[in-house]
């Protein structure tokens, strides 16, 4: 039986499916590390890229790599833990680019305690950074994204979200909610368009991790003897995954957080 015109490849159906050219990105964590890495990669293939991050010198630091290539970058000095600021930036934003068509929050944070000596200002600051300005910026994003009819949300994950390690409740706790909290806007928001995925990054070599990663520690070591190569992931290697993620070819991916942990979880 000949296919339905449903199930026909159409000529040149493949050329375009990673295509990303003209879109608009906001990258939240956009001064350095995995947000400031991705951001690059987007801008490389064409998308305009509005960033968001506290750290000012480190978003111009992005902006200037993003413009050397030739890219296109604005900066957007915002709190992602305050709803207010974020819908004050995403009328800026808005007014800029006139679209949202992909966010990628990467902002966080991370601190190591035992659980039961663990600070509350501490815990208080992870979870409302990595938990709660995720949550926020989904909102206050997926609302345009709802209103356009489109849009991809990527939330930055992590090993932790799935297989707990020592000295890491918070930030465990913090990543094991972004990872239900992707699949609750997914469930709710994918039949009007707009799709909710993560990535689970291994340990990396970015500003959050590699400090603690360079020295034998309790955590480190405890992670570091179940990878499965040597090495620390790169912040770049994360770039395909992003691209994928925010294009046409991951059109029936909705809710999931695609593990980039060097096998990791297979351990």
């Amino acid at each position: 039986m000949p296919d339905s015109e449903d199930n026909a490849v159409p000529a040149g159906y493949a050329s375009n499916l990673f295509d990303l050219r003209g879109r608009t990105a906001v990258i939240t964590g956009g001064g350095s590390g995995l947000g400031a890495a991705i951001a690059i990669g987007y801008a490389q293939v064409g998308v305009k890229v509005a960033l968001l991050d506290v750290n000012v010198e480190g978003m111009k630091a992005t902006q200037s790599s993003i413009s050397s290539q030739g890219g296109v970058s604005e900066i957007f000095e915002c709190d992602v833990t305050s709803k207010s600021a974020l819908e004050q930036t995403s009328e800026k934003i808005l007014k800029k680019f006139s679209s949202v068509d992909i966010l990628v929050n990467s902002a966080g944070a991370a601190f190591r305690s035992p659980a039961e000596d663990f600070p509350e200002d501490k815990l208080d600051f992870i979870l409302n950074l990595n938990l709660k300005g995720t949550y926020l910026a989904g909102q206050v994003f997926g609302n345009i994204m709802l209103k356009q009819g489109k849009g991809n949300i990527i939330n930055i994950a992590s090993i932790g979200g799935f297989n707990a390690y020592p000295l890491a409740s918070a930030y465990n706790a913090s990543k094991g909610g972004v990872v239900q909290l992707t699949r609750s806007f997914a469930l709710e928001w994918g039949t009007r368009g707009v799709r909710v995925n993560g990535i689970g990054p291994t340990l990396m070599d970015s500003p959050l991790t590699r400090k603690g990663a360079a020295v034998s520690s309790v955590t480190s070591d405890f992670i570091k003897s179940r990878m499965l190569r040597d090495r620390l992931g790169l912040p770049r290697e994360l770039i395909g995954a992003a691209i994928f993620l925010a294009s046409d070819a991951s059109e029936l991916v909705n809710g999931h957080t695609i593990m980039c942990d060097d096998g990791y979880l297979i351990a």
